[in-house]
């Protein structure tokens, strides 16, 4: 049994996020209206996620998060938002703050549709929170491996030109970003391609707060943008974002609304296969934090089309232990590291 505790003012919403909750079997719920009452809560009784809303009047979501992560660090929370862009970066500064990942409410004339993807999304938070609890108790057997990827030899250093640099991660994804991204310096010479899985808004809210933290430009990308050294692009929410070989041999973006791949669009698999298609001399490939195996399939089609490295962070330091362990499943990755030294070891492999 999973015990969600939803603290949010608004009746309404509790009872939304309370009956989409329980549409799943093995989910029990308590719903509070504020922070002190969440609190006091989970003194009293065993918790194993809150959902916690971004504003609320007497103690915003943020607030009460810090005072959540304070007393029960081991609790994840998950922020519930909405989609403007306010809120977007609200709860971006949230999940730099600890929260482990959030979920949109619904509004406006797709409500009916929202509440369906509520559900799902619920589903997925849950799933995810019984990932976590098995990952501390048997940390491998938690992802099986995808049926189609098959490893290529190891390589035993990285390749001597390297063209591109892709990162995949979901949950954790922007704390673990705001680790590693700033610490790229200025001069990087090559791209930076990312997915992220997040819904539109959100990616835009993302680059904006990495481009301020980080020496590099960092930007949403948008469609037929031609790749520039020293420069990242994050995929836009609800788009795949491919890259193509121009004639010429520079590197351009797509976006696609192809459907979505490991029910993700962006997915991870996307892009790094369409990379593969591009006939690059090498490329670095880093899996971080996220459930599911999307990034897997890509980095094996990586590997047989080009010299290309595999980083992989380790599962001490993931939000969720999925899709690297995918990776690793998989014997796909060159190096499992920590998430603080990926920055440090993609410096030297770039010799900067």
């Amino acid at each position: 049994m999973v015990h969600i505790l939803i603290v949010d003012d608004s009746a309404l919403y509790r009872k939304i996020l309370s009956e989409a909750a329980t549409a799943h079997p093995g989910v029990e719920v308590t719903a509070v209206a504020n922070g002190d009452l969440a609190m006091a809560k989970l003194a009293a009784s065993k918790v194993d996620l809150v959902l916690l809303d971004v504003f609320m009047p007497d103690r915003n979501g943020p607030e009460v998060l810090s005072r959540i992560k304070a007393a029960y660090p081991a609790i994840p929370v998950v922020m519930v938002s909405g989609a403007t862009g306010r809120d977007a970066q609200i709860t971006l500064n949230a999940l730099s703050s600890g929260a482990m990942d959030f979920i949109a409410k619904p509004t406006g004339t797709s409500f009916e549709a929202g509440i369906v993807t509520l559900r799902s999304e619920i589903r997925r938070i849950v799933d995810m929170a019984r990932l976590r609890s098995t990952i501390s108790i048997k940390p491998d057997a938690t992802i099986s491996k995808p049926p189609s990827a098959t490893a290529p030899p190891k390589r035993l250093t990285p390749p001597p030109f390297i063209d591109l640099l892709l990162i995949g991660v979901s949950t954790g994804g922007p704390k673990a970003l705001a680790e590693l991204i700033p610490r790229l310096p200025a001069g990087f010479p090559v791209p930076v391609v990312i997915v992220q899985h997040m819904p539109p808004v959100f990616t835009l809210s993302l680059a904006e707060q990495l481009n301020r933290l980080s020496p590099l430009s960092v930007i949403e990308a948008p469609a037929r943008h031609k790749l520039k050294a020293g420069e990242v692009l994050i995929a836009p929410g609800g788009m795949h974002l491919e890259i193509v070989k121009n004639p010429d041999g520079s590197l351009e973006t797509r976006h696609s609304e192809a459907p979505p791949v490991h029910s993700c669009r962006p997915s991870v698999d996307v892009l790094f296969e369409s990379a593969a298609r591009c006939g690059l001399r090498g490329s670095v490939a880093v899996v971080l934090t996220g459930m599911g195996s999307d990034g897997a399939q890509g980095v094996a089609k990586l590997k047989v089309a080009f010299p290309t490295w595999c980083i992989a962070q380790n599962s001490e330091t993931c939000a969720v232990y999925g899709m690297p362990q995918a990776v690793v499943n998989l014997n796909l990755d060159d190096e499992l590291l920590p998430l603080g030294d990926i920055a440090p070891r993609l410096n030297k492999i770039f010799r900067v």
